[in-house]
């Protein structure tokens, strides 16, 4: 029989066993000092932290009742330890949770048992050592007494076991963005592995930064096939977990040939560098078979944040296999122990190999500023499985996040992923919220409403499309402009647009040109039509429609050219404001993505912008009536020539 050992608890312990804030805990023990019932006295002192004796404290607790547990002696064993272990220690953990697992599927007292007699048991359930015989011989026999109380504070093993889990991560405070996500990260996993396991049996494979909990639940939603797990510590963990939650190990001869869904968390331990990571990465995409599927999870500063030349060179050698087939930011918060670092997800599949490079579309989608709702994680899933699937998987689907983009972009791209094509406005809510939304934004106009009025009737939604794609269309026509030379420009004539001018579109119009002079010098040189969307594409993208036409653009702005007979859904305003958002740089407008809209709503939808920015005009003409009308009245009562008055001073002081 091993004997019962003394359980020690910190102030910390004493907090969480009464259900109370640290600082009460600290002051119980200063206030009743003096009392006649005075808090326990210290036993131990441990790297400068005051240890008391688990179940004095309980019963003090009980006695003056004090705190929030009323089953606070029964609790005692859930918030101590018995001296010697330490929590933050992961071998000390693996030997309780040994003991944990090894009351579980005896179903014995091990309080009852010898140091041999525990040795002994664990060479029985555990003959080729592969989650508790080690553990068990090496652990002080006298905490098999804690290990049973533990499991009776918690009401099981499993209950112990998460217990202790959740007590050793606190302790951790640098895994950082190692650390073990939060319930919405977690479900999104089990979202999307549920969703790339519906239709097949693969064997699943997690790595060692999947912790034991979320490995069973990835189990479950796979549809309880093989699992395949890392060697060393977390794998016996996992395997563990598995006897305490009743399962069955994993099977030591699967085949060899089964396909295989891998999650793969990154870092494993600790801060990492994304060179390492990327290497892991590297390492399954090579090892990757074409029933094979893969969710990878890293920070975002890895996956698709600009990186340099050595590592960038890596992760472009992941992409161009062809599997990467979906690449998602997800928001910052997903991971407590490092609360401003934004996760990324990795989702590969069957190589696109059959498929030139110039003709392969990767799924990108930016969640940064969204939540992971149930509604979020369910419209995820979806685009993302449409991408995994046929190019008629994919053209059947209406993407909610996501957007395609040629994988030889990705190739190419310098900076961050996210950004390669562009960016195109995110609507955060669902597309059924839109209306309630616009009621809303209507309201704060309060008089200052379009005369547009949009009804609530469904309406026909075209997907966007890429400037390349238009033109081949013959949607749209890019023009170039015209080599103006300084010396030719003067101040009456044809107005000319640059691409200055496209950042201050109040400078339009103080450059122009001799229109004789321009004819006779640029023969062939066109002049803008109404309508017309002027753009430029360094040092950042920016547009301008012009409302009224006969104006000459120089070079190197250019002119994008909507073809009135066949617009293609294409709105002049709304084709300026999707290129000022989007990423410049040389060729960069052919992968511009653009919004269109149905032939019946563009005529009203320009109506109401163009409406809306002649009240923007209104408005800021005001704005800087009043602000000069600030400046000079400022400046003429510092300089004495006027005096304010206040008019109900004067109506006070006035004796009628």
């Amino acid at each position: 029989m091993t004997s019962t050992p003394s359980l020690l608890i910190d102030l910390t312990g004493v907090a969480r066993l009464a259900g109370v804030k640290r600082p009460v805990a600290s002051m119980w023990r200063s206030r009743f000092r003096a009392s006649p019932d005075p808090f326990p006295h210290v036993v131990q002192m441990k790297q400068g932290r005051p240890f008391f004796d688990a179940m004095s404290v309980a019963h003090w607790l009980d006695r003056t009742s004090h705190g929030n547990n009323p089953d606070v002696v029964a609790d005692a064993a859930a918030s101590a330890a018995p001296d010697g272990f330490d929590v933050a220690d992961g071998v000390d953990v693996a030997r309780i949770d040994a003991l944990l697992t090894l009351q579980a599927v005896t179903g014995r007292s091990l309080a009852e048992e010898s140091a041999a007699s525990l040795v002994s048991l664990a060479a029985e359930i555990d003959p080729d050592d592969e989650f508790l015989a080690r553990e068990v011989a090496d652990v002080d026999p006298t905490w098999a007494s804690w290990a049973e109380q533990l499991a009776d504070a918690a009401y099981s093993p499993l209950a112990a076991s998460r217990l202790l889990e959740q007590r050793h991560v606190a302790t951790r405070a640098t895994l950082g963005s190692a650390g073990p996500l939060t319930a919405e990260a977690d479900e999104l996993l089990l979202d999307l592995i549920s969703a790339l396991t519906a239709a097949r049996s693969l064997t699943l494979a997690v790595n060692a930064g999947v912790r034991p909990g979320l490995a069973i639940d990835l189990l479950a939603r796979a549809g309880d096939e093989d699992l395949e797990l890392p060697a060393g510590p977390v794998g016996r963990s996992i395997r563990r977990r598995l006897r305490l939650e009743g399962m069955a190990l994993p099977s030591r001869d699967s085949s060899a040939d089964a396909g295989r869904i891998s999650v793969l968390r990154l870092p494993v331990d600790g801060p990492t560098l994304a060179a390492h990571m990327l290497r892991a990465v590297d390492e399954l995409v090579l090892g990757m078979r074409d029933d094979d599927r893969a969710v990878v999870v890293a920070p975002a500063s890895a996956l698709t944040a600009q990186l340099g030349a050595g590592d960038s060179l890596t992760r472009t050698d992941a992409l161009r296999s062809g599997r990467v087939r979906a690449i998602v930011r997800l928001p910052a918060g997903l991971v407590p122990a490092a609360t401003r670092e934004a996760l990324a997800l990795w989702v590969l599949g069957r190589e696109t190999g059959e498929a030139p490079v110039a003709d392969r579309f990767t799924a990108v989608a930016d969640l940064a500023d969204s939540d992971l709702t149930p509604a979020t994680r369910a419209d995820l899933t979806s685009d993302v499985l449409a991408a995994m699937g046929t190019a008629r998987d994919v053209r059947a689907h209406a993407f909610r996040f996501t957007r395609l983009v040629r994988t030889s972009s990705l190739l190419a791209a310098r900076g961050d992923l996210l950004e390669v094509g562009g960016r195109t406005p995110a609507v955060g809510d669902s597309a059924r919220e839109l209306p309630a939304l616009l009621d809303r934004a209507r309201a704060r106009l309060v008089d200052d409403v379009p005369r547009a009025s949009p009804s609530e009737a469904p309406g026909r939604a075209l997907p966007q499309a890429s400037v390349e794609v238009l033109v081949a269309e013959r949607h749209v026509r890019v023009l170039n402009g015209t080599r103006v030379a300084t010396d030719e420009l003067g101040r009456t004539g044809l107005v000319v647009v640059s691409a200055d001018d496209l950042d201050d579109h109040a400078r339009i119009g103080e450059r122009r040109v001799d229109p004789l002079v321009f004819a006779n010098l640029h023969p062939s040189a066109r002049l803008t039509a109404p309508g017309d969307i002027v753009f430029r594409t360094a040092p950042t993208a920016k547009a301008w429609v012009d409302p009224d036409g006969s104006k000459v653009v120089a070079s190197p702005a250019r002119v994008l050219r909507i073809d009135p007979a066949d617009p293609g859904g294409l709105v002049p305003e709304l084709v300026a404001a999707d290129i000022s958002r989007s990423l410049g740089g040389p060729g960069s407008w052919r992968r511009w993505r653009l919004r269109r809209v149905a032939p019946n709503a563009m005529a009203p939808l320009r109506t109401a912008l163009v409406d809306i920015a002649a009240q923007r005009a209104e408005l800021e003409s005001r704005i800087a009536a009043l602000d000069h009308y600030v400046d000079t009245l400022t400046a003429a009562v510092t300089a004495g020539v006027v005096t304010l008055t206040d008019p109900a001073a004067d109506a006070a002081s006035d004796p009628q």
